[in-house]
């Protein structure tokens, strides 16, 4: 059985093909979520915006043209959606106030993938907002420097630059034995 391309596939979802459409979500939505919940580190938060996401992609069905790839339209609605949410008052009330339960709920619901997202963000820490971006993008969501560089709007040269210098502090990081203080390991350990 032959795997439909992302393209021909989205092709029947202009069509009207509902199956279609479900097949786009299945394909995509484990890696949508990761990617939203990687920047939000809201498990919740995340499942809402990932849906929001996936309505997004079918109201704007016809503007995506199949002489570009799929995946990076869709990362690039998706990166949209997180800084349309980033700028809400929702976002901005949230931040200010966070019962201690609820992140510690959280935790417990998406263990495994907090103390790996955790970690990643340990070593990030000190990169600028576009380095931490484009690491995540890259080894989180393994995408390639042209996708990251389509959903972010940056130059593909801008992307490998962040790239190189995000990696160089990383090393730098682990060369020097700063990859995690105890402070930090303690508090994943609770």
């Amino acid at each position: 059985m032959d795997v439909v391309s992302d393209e021909d596939l989205f092709k029947q979802v202009q069509n009207g093909r509902k199956e279609a459409v479900e097949l786009i979500v299945k394909r995509y939505y484990k890696d949508i979520f990761r990617y939203i919940y990687i920047k939000l580190n809201d498990y919740y938060t995340s499942q809402d915006l990932c849906q929001e996401v996936f309505c997004k992609v079918y109201k704007r069905r016809d503007t995506y043209s199949s002489e570009y790839p799929f995946k990076p339209w869709l990362y690039k609605i998706a990166y949209h959606c997180i800084i349309d949410y980033t700028r809400s008052s929702q976002y901005k009330k949230q931040q200010k106030v966070v019962p201690i339960d609820t992140k510690i709920k959280e935790k417990k619901n998406t263990i495994d993938h907090a103390l790996f997202h955790n970690n990643i963000n340990d070593f990030i820490e000190g990169l600028n907002q576009g380095q931490k971006e484009v690491i995540k993008l890259r080894f989180c969501n393994e995408l390639s420097i042209e996708d990251i560089a389509q959903i972010t709007g940056s130059n593909i040269n801008t992307v490998k630059s962040r790239l190189y210098q995000g990696i160089k502090h990383i090393k730098n990081k682990l060369e020097t034995g700063g990859e995690v203080d105890e402070a930090k390991k303690n508090k994943r350990n609770f």
